[in-house]
């Protein structure tokens, strides 16, 4: 059998379909996400973060809405809750994706439910499924999206 210049395999160094649409995958996924945040935002449920950083890359992601920042005023995590309970009725929970963002986070969500306060955790379980080990801070994420954007481009 004779083998032609022009291999089945598309790309550079013999980068296969597969690999292609692994990260066209992430990406539609990734794009879903942020954009159900950006509608959940709109619609007035504010998202909590941990620090500034985290808020101003969720603006990098056109995400505008209401975001408190838990650690940016120096009070302590009961006190930023017992505030939350006098004015919100729910919330989303975005801390980072290492084992403290964990643990805050589910602290957060006994906390609030606790108060009768609907904390939304779907999207960070989702996030942090999506991202693994590519990021670990709610403040990587446009850096994530970026990259997996370009790799997706750069395969096709």
């Amino acid at each position: 059998m004779a083998y032609s210049s022009h291999s089945s395999r598309a790309g550079p160094r013999g980068r296969s379909g597969p690999r292609r649409s692994f990260y066209t995958r992430k990406l539609e996924e990734a794009e879903r996400l942020f954009e159900g945040l950006r509608e959940m935002s709109a619609r007035g449920v504010p998202i909590i973060v941990e620090g500034r950083m985290d808020e101003q890359a969720l603006r990098k992601l056109d995400i505008n809405g209401k975001v408190y920042c838990l650690k940016a005023h120096g009070e302590s995590k009961l006190s930023f809750v017992d505030k939350l309970g006098t004015t919100e009725d729910e919330v989303i929970l975005l801390t980072d994706f290492d084992r403290e963002g964990a643990e805050l986070r589910s602290w957060l969500y006994a906390e609030l439910s606790r108060r009768r306060i609907r904390a939304e955790d779907k999207f960070w379980r989702r996030i942090r499924a999506l991202v693994k080990s590519e990021a670990h801070a709610v403040e990587e994420l446009p850096s994530f999206l970026r990259t997996v954007r370009l790799r997706s481009l750069a395969l096709k």
